[in-house]
């Protein structure tokens, strides 16, 4: 908790030892808002651009908003009147949708804070509950909170782009601002700093996916964040979609190091080529999760990112013992994962004619 000092410090001396205790759990709820809220914004500023990174590798793509959008309503769990109260004072944010990250495309009339009301005309939509009785038996959580009205609005706005129309973002007092989109891949993937059940992995088909919170707030790097999001993309981009612009046929159940990078990465193929001929070519996964793993680091790589980000990641919620559902590894599926960051480092090696590590 960060300290009082000065003119404040003095203010704290005359309250009661009640209030001083009433004053400390605000400021120490307030920074873990903030750190929360913040996390989130990058979470989902790191899907949004590994969307557009991995276009080549889906089968289904679409047009993707270069801005994110946040309210009370994203959350997946209610606070009570106080901690709402703390959370409004610590980030600024409220029930209205606002600009909480944008990419360098967008206009400059669009600031930070600036709250949207509608988009291409159709209204933002607040929140409803989310009943689940099956959550009985698996230990989720029977109610939570879910922003669908919202997505629901996002995928028009996303399919009208495709079909040629720019997007108007409405802001309060009555401005109006276009856009321009990316194609990227078709579907959302999101996570919930506050959520009902902060350890599980949730998936909508293949249009939304949920990374369980307690993997999302422990990222602490750019690259930690990317890879969360393109392990989620993985189910966007289906098996077809990984194999149909590489060496085989079909990915199976295995990845080859190097996949999706041939696709990703202009001229890596010569290199991949020797990377390839020096090792065998498969690495066996533990099934879809696994090779969800895999495409993730490359996923990282081919955005410019270091090869054993993700590993080290993972290796340390796996020290912690975070409850975080898939991405809880067994050895096997950690040892191919380690496998795997050792071809691509020796891939990267080849590319930059960097000496070989002792």
């Amino acid at each position: 908790m960060a300290a009082l000092c000065g003119p404040v410090a003095a203010q704290v001396q005359l309250l009661t030892p009640a209030q001083r205790a009433a004053l400390s759990s605000d400021a120490f709820e307030l920074e873990i808002f903030k750190d929360r809220f913040e996390h989130e914004v990058r979470f989902r500023a790191a899907a949004i651009e590994v969307a557009w990174g991995a276009e080549a590798m889906c089968d289904h793509t679409t047009e993707i908003e270069p801005f994110v959008l946040w309210s009370l309503h994203a959350m997946r769990k209610r606070m009570g009147s106080r901690q709402e109260a703390i959370f409004k004072r610590a980030t600024g944010m409220d029930e209205k949708w606002r600009v909480v990250w944008v990419d360098e495309s967008v206009p400059d009339e669009v600031k930070i804070g600036d709250a949207v009301v509608a988009i291409n005309d159709m209204p933002l939509g607040g929140s409803n509950t989310r009943w689940d009785l099956q959550a009985v038996f698996s230990g989720s959580a029977v109610v939570s909170v879910d922003d669908e009205a919202y997505w629901a609005v996002i995928a028009k706005v996303r399919q009208q782009a495709v079909e040629g129309r720019p997007i108007t973002l409405h802001l309060e007092g009555g401005r109006k601002v276009e856009v321009s989109t990316q194609t990227g891949c078709d579907g959302s993937v999101t996570a919930s700093a506050f959520d009902a059940d902060p350890d599980k992995f949730w998936r909508q088909g293949n249009r939304r996916i949920k990374i369980p919170a307690n993997a999302m707030l422990e990222a602490r790097t750019r690259d930690e964040f990317r890879w969360l999001a393109a392990f989620g993309t993985f189910f966007q981009a289906t098996s077809k979609a990984v194999g149909r612009q590489q060496l085989a046929e079909s990915v199976g159940s295995a990845f080859t190091v190097g996949r999706a990078l041939t696709v990703l990465v202009p001229g890596s193929g010569l290199v991949l080529g020797v990377a390839q001929a020096q090792t065998e070519r498969a690495l066996a996964v533990d099934g879809i999760i696994g090779s969800a793993d895999l495409f993730a680091n490359e996923l990282v790589v081919a955005l410019g990112g270091a090869p054993e980000a993700g590993l080290r990641f993972v290796e340390r919620m796996r020290g912690m013992q975070l409850k975080t559902d898939v991405f809880e590894m067994n050895e096997f599926r950690l040892g191919s994962m380690q496998e795997h960051v050792r071809r691509l480092q020796e891939l990267e090696r080849l590319q930059t004619g960097a000496p070989a590590k002792p």
